[in-house]
């Protein structure tokens, strides 16, 4: 069965995420996850980080983000 981890925060996510990209896709290889999503909260900070090193890994890198959003 594949799986893919879709709603993952890093340390680019204040107070809600700790490990930093490159942890983050190592543990995913770890599992071996087909694939990892980055979504960290109104920022897009360790995306560049996060697919290079998901390349490296042979990991499938999503880059998102969840959005704050004010009515």
């Amino acid at each position: 069965m594949h799986y893919a981890e879709l709603h993952c925060h890093s340390a680019f996510s204040l107070l809600d995420g700790a490990s930093s990209p490159e942890e983050l896709v190592e543990r995913a290889a770890e599992l071996k996850l087909t694939a990892l999503a980055l979504t960290d909260h109104d920022d897009l900070g360790g995306a560049i980080r996060f697919a290079a090193a998901a390349k490296e890994a042979g990991v499938d890198g999503i880059i998102g983000a969840e959005l704050s959003l004010e009515g």
